[in-house]
C-alpha cells in the first residue's frame, strides 16, 4: 500500500530544473512512493521518470497540465493517465499546438468531434477537459486557490473527475473547503506540491512532498485511474 502520494510536479521538459530522473530520486529522499510528471502541454518527460521510478520503487503516474482559459483567467486542467495512452501521436500533436498557441490547428484536427464553445483563438476549460477524455484521462482542476472566487464557482460546475484540493498554498481552511466540495459533488480530490525548482530563497512553488495524499486518499484516487 503506498503512503505517500504527489500528483504535481514539473520537470526540465516544460519549466522545471530538474530532469524526470532528478524528480524521481529527490522524491525517493522525500518519501513519497507515488508520483505523478504533469509537464504543461506535454508528456515527453513521463517514460523517463517511469523507468527510473522502477529502479527506486516509486510508481510514476503518466499526466500532463494543459493550459486553458476561463474569460480572461487561466485555468490549468491535469490529466492522468491509466495506461500509454499518453504515447499517443494525435494527443502529441494536439498538445503541441496547444503549447504553440495554435488553436485553430486543434479546432482542425477534432472538427466537429469536440466542441470548442465557439471560440477560434482560445482553448476554453470545457473544451480542454473533453480533449483530454478524448484520450481517457481523469481530469482535475489544478490549483483551485489560485482561481478568484467568482471564477471558480462557475468552473467547478464543468464536470471534473477530481480537484486538487491539496495544495501547497493552500491555508488549512482552504484544504477543508475544497475537500469539502470533492466530497459533496462525490469526485475525487488529489495532493500537489508543483514542484519547479529546490531554490529555498525564492520559492513561489512547493518542494516535493509537502502535500501529499496519505494512503486512503491515494487508494481512492487510483481507483478512478483503474
Amino acid at each position: 500500500m503506498y503512503t505517500k502520494g504527489d500528483f504535481h510536479i514539473h520537470s526540465t521538459y516544460s519549466d522545471g530544473s530538474l530532469t524526470p530522473s532528478q524528480i524521481v530520486r529527490l522524491a525517493k529522499k522525500r518519501q513519497v512512493d507515488i508520483m505523478a510528471i504533469t509537464d504543461h502541454n506535454n508528456t515527453d518527460g513521463v517514460d523517463e521518470a517511469i523507468i527510473e521510478g522502477r529502479r527506486n520503487n516509486i510508481t510514476v503516474i503518466p499526466g500532463v497540465e494543459l493550459s486553458t482559459r476561463y474569460n480572461d483567467c487561466r485555468v490549468h486542467v491535469l490529466g492522468y493517465f491509466k495506461d500509454d495512452s499518453y504515447k499517443n501521436d494525435l494527443l502529441r500533436e494536439v498538445l503541441l499546438n496547444v503549447k504553440e498557441g495554435k488553436i485553430k490547428s486543434v479546432r482542425k484536427i477534432f472538427e466537429n468531434k469536440i466542441d470548442f464553445c465557439g471560440f477560434k483563438n482560445k482553448l476554453c476549460v470545457q473544451t480542454g477537459v473533453d480533449i483530454l477524455r478524448f484520450f481517457g484521462a481523469t481530469v482535475v482542476l489544478a490549483h483551485p486557490v489560485l482561481l478568484c472566487k467568482k471564477d471558480f464557482d462557475n468552473i467547478i460546475n464543468i464536470k471534473f473527475d477530481g480537484i486538487e484540493a491539496k495544495y501547497f498554498k493552500n491555508t488549512e481552511d482552504d484544504t477543508k473547503y475544497f475537500i469539502d466540495i470533492a466530497n459533496k459533488k462525490k469526485i475525487i480530490y488529489t495532493a500537489g506540491s508543483d514542484f519547479h525548482n529546490c531554490i529555498e530563497c525564492y520559492r513561489i512553488h512547493g518542494m516535493i512532498g509537502d502535500v501529499y495524499l496519505n494512503g486512503e486518499e491515494i487508494e481512492k484516487f487510483l481507483n478512478v485511474l483503474i
